[in-house]
């Protein structure tokens, strides 16, 4: 199993344009259907006011490979370029 924390440090003030378009271009729930996906969900955080956090969970390295070179990804990308900053990412591997 794969898990990821990706912060996504967004441009000052632009956080909630960032959401709307997620949740306009249905991002979530299309990567939640895509295969080997586990989880794939976003939370705002308590302490940044400018920062989402995403946690997505995959079946394996290989499913999570997959999703990279899919439109949804290439979607969000285009979404990032607009409102995002800078992002860090946290990967842990698990049996």
């Amino acid at each position: 199993m794969l898990t990821m924390i990706v912060y996504y440090h967004c441009k000052s003030g632009m956080r909630n344009q960032f959401v709307n378009e997620l949740a306009a271009k249905n991002i979530a729930a299309l990567c939640q259907a895509e295969p080997g996906n586990v989880q794939y969900d976003y939370f705002l955080s308590q302490k940044d006011a400018d920062t989402v956090l995403l946690l997505e969970k995959w079946e394996s390295e290989e499913a999570q490979k997959v999703h990279l070179s899919t439109r949804n990804f290439e979607v969000l990308g285009t979404i990032k370029a607009q409102f995002v900053e800078s992002v860090d990412i946290e990967r842990f591997v698990t049996q």
